[in-house]
């Protein structure tokens, strides 16, 4: 397709939308902590997702009979691709084929072409040519008036595209559809969203104008049937005239045809811009009985992702637009209308729970949303059982899918959490892919004996395919890989605890090998019948093998030593959210008194990297069965106290004594005594296994 002529450059709408991720200053974009927020967030609506809604009323694809002509002359023109587009240089050099010119006027005719082709792009107008007679005249008048429209002449653009409309159909196959569609745009504004909401409306000379550029619009879908759209602009027409519509006021047909073409950010925009004027009420009650406009606005209400597209301002007005809409729809008095559910919703999100109980009456048993909102209320009413199975409801329902499943597992593992549900609670958040949660409950609030019976029933293996997302489980729902998470954390929590026979069970077979290494050395280095030496060497080789895959060995996946950030950053919002603010503001989203007795119950390291500390104990250990005055003696304590002189200059005072008193003679000894403080080992290089593993 041209550059120049690529139409649909702009977004269907016209409006140009910068979208603006977020972004953190340092530290990874963290998830939601459920478990750290309240029982405002466990009642809130939940979060609608503007593109999934939208895609469920679009209609389904009916591709037509001209799709099979352009085929044709796609598979006519292979020859002619570059870069896998067709050019049209490519479509004039088959068009000159057919008309049985030479080989050399072919090549001259399509040099021709691509000097007017790059003369437009880079506005040389310079540079442009006058095309000789040979040029196809559709070719020539096509480029002319593509030459004028970016020029800013817009009456000679249509003065050429209008005489190419005037040849014989025969001599217009390629660009009819092109001419007429460029026609039309001539006719509709186009402009940024600033400056349409600056005038709210159009001129009145642009309004009269905008019903011809309609039928020109028309006119390119219709000369599609019968001409090649080269282009695709039959499908772009609809989204051009569909901004007509808006522009002059016909909100309905505006949203019909880009419904009809799926064009989600066009719908949004859309349902934007009607709900920022002024008369929003009367605009509204225009709107209730057009069934499409009523779904769309309301699952725009519904869908809070979509302001982060848009003014914070509006965020705040959200609520009170979903109040004004819930209720137009009440006094519109409708009956058997499709989506009764959503219309529960938003009832909900606008805080109108009889008019929502109202709608959820006609709603299916079935409806994912229906019985989302039906939890909700029940959670209002103290009845958290009932929540608790309706959710269960909704998240074994196929129709949930998309960003929805997470928040609907999500709710489901605080309902259970309230009720005292630990381990139900944690498969919820595994389920849902909620890691922080699920490591919360496995690591501070579930025993030892229950995570075990845990992970023996949920996860007794490792997936093998660790690097995907998810992994099918044997009732067909996903499970997020967490599982095997799950089966790591467990073995951490119980080697840390000093269980190593049960430990080893679950490690993955890497880092177990590490670890059956670790206890068999620190065990060696304990038996009092082996020679000196050789204990010396087993605590040497425990206190490497700790120092360097620790974190893998014992770490605690949340504080003190977050190792679900891979050590790099300290984020604890659970248990400290939980124990203040959540336990003090109540409600259903609280920790029950059990819980609390369990945080206060389970002990954790309360120093961050707290296994380096037990590598330099073990290093201690093994110089402790050294000779003094010893190269390596001196080695040993100057490596064991460098793993922790940065971070606790005290903790490591007392290696640096040692190596001064107990080696005074050696190298290393005399450094430490000259500079007062460890020195660097140049002949231990960076790696502190080169120190008596042999």
């Amino acid at each position: 397709m041209p550059r120049f002529l690529d139409a649909r450059i702009r977004l269907h709408f016209a409006f140009v939308v910068a979208t603006v991720a977020s972004a953190r200053a340092c530290g990874p974009d963290f998830p939601n902590a459920y478990l750290a927020e309240g029982s405002v967030s466990l009642l809130s609506s939940p979060e609608g997702y503007f593109a999934a809604e939208i895609a469920q009323l679009v209609p389904p694809e009916n591709p037509t009979a001209e799709s099979d002509r352009n085929a044709a002359l796609l598979a006519a023109a292979s020859a002619a691709k570059r870069d896998g587009e067709l050019t049209e240089t490519g479509v004039l050099r088959v068009a000159l084929a057919r008309r049985g010119d030479t080989p050399k006027n072919i090549a001259a005719l399509a040099a021709e072409l691509e000097r007017a082709r790059a003369a437009i792009s880079a506005k040389d107008w310079k540079r442009f040519p006058t095309f000789s007679a040979l040029m196809p005249a559709e070719f020539s008048l096509y480029l002319n008036g593509a030459a004028a429209y970016w020029k800013g002449d817009h009456p000679t653009a249509e003065k050429h595209w209008k005489s190419l409309l005037a040849l014989p159909a025969g001599e217009r196959r390629h660009y009819t559809v092109n001419a007429a569609y460029m026609l039309g745009r001539l006719l509709i504004p186009d402009e940024s969203v600033e400056d349409f909401r600056a005038r709210r409306r159009p001129s009145a000379e642009a309004r009269r104008a905008m019903p011809e550029g309609v039928q020109w619009l028309r006119r390119a879908r219709a000369a599609a049937v019968e001409f090649y759209d080269i282009s695709d602009l039959a499908s772009a027409s609809i989204g051009w005239e569909a901004r007509a519509h808006f522009l002059n006021g016909d909100y309905a047909q505006a949203i019909r045809l880009y419904l009809e073409q799926g064009y989600v950010q066009s719908l949004r925009i859309v349902s934007r811009e009607i709900f920022h004027f002024d008369g929003l009420e009367e605009r509204l009650r225009a709107l209730v009985s057009d069934e499409s406009s009523r779904r769309v606005l309301t699952l725009y209400l519904l869908s809070q992702l979509g302001w982060d597209f848009f003014d914070g301002e509006d965020r705040g007005n959200q609520h009170m637009q979903s109040r004004i809409w819930a209720g137009v729809l009440a006094e519109a008095g409708l009956r058997d209308v499709p989506d009764t559910d959503r219309l529960a919703w938003l009832a909900y999100q606008a805080g109108f729970f009889e008019l929502a109980e109202k709608w959820l009456q006609s709603a299916s048993d079935e409806s994912v949303s229906a019985n989302w909102i039906r939890a909700k209320l029940a959670l209002r009413s103290g009845e958290a059982v009932q929540a608790g199975r309706l959710l269960e409801k909704v998240t074994a329902s196929p129709e949930l899918a998309g960003a929805a499943r997470p928040a609907a597992w999500a709710d489901l593992g605080r309902v259970r959490m309230g009720r005292g549900n630990f381990a139900g609670a944690l498969d919820a958040f595994l389920r849902g892919c909620h890691w922080e949660d699920a490591a919360y409950i496995a690591e501070r609030v579930l025993t030892p004996g229950e995570l075990v019976a845990f992970v023996d029933e949920k996860c007794p293996r490792y997936v093998a395919d660790a690097g995907a997302q998810f992994d099918e489980s044997d009732d067909g729902d996903k499970v997020c890989n967490a599982h095997n998470n799950l089966r790591h954390l467990l073995a951490r929590r119980l080697a840390r605890e000093n269980r190593a026979e049960d430990a080893g069970k679950y490690f993955p077979e890497a880092i177990g090998r590490h670890y059956t290494a670790y206890i068999d050395d620190t065990r060696a280095g304990f038996g009092g019948a082996r020679p000196t030496e050789e204990r010396a060497k087993a605590f040497w080789r425990a206190a490497v093998n700790v120092r360097e895959n620790g974190m893998e060995m014992l770490g605690a996946e949340l504080a003190p030593d977050y190792f679900i950030w891979g050590g790099n950053f300290e984020s604890n919002r659970i248990h400290d959210e939980r124990r203040g603010a959540v336990r003090l503001e109540g409600g259903l989203g609280a920790p029950t008194p059990d819980e609390l007795k369990r945080l206060d119950d389970f002990t954790m390291p309360q120093k961050r990297f707290h296994y380096r500390y037990r590598a330099a104990e073990l290093g201690w250990w093994a110089a402790s069965l050294m000779p003094n005055d010893s190269d390596e003696t001196a080695r040993m304590l100057n490596t064991a106290g460098g793993w922790l002189k940065n971070r606790d200059p005290k903790a490591a005072n007392r290696f640096y004594q040692a190596l001064c008193i107990r080696c005074p003679n050696t190298a290393l000894g005399k450094a430490a005594a000259a500079k007062k403080w460890f020195p660097d080992d140049p002949k231990n290089g960076t790696s502190p296994a080169r120190v008596l593993t042999n």
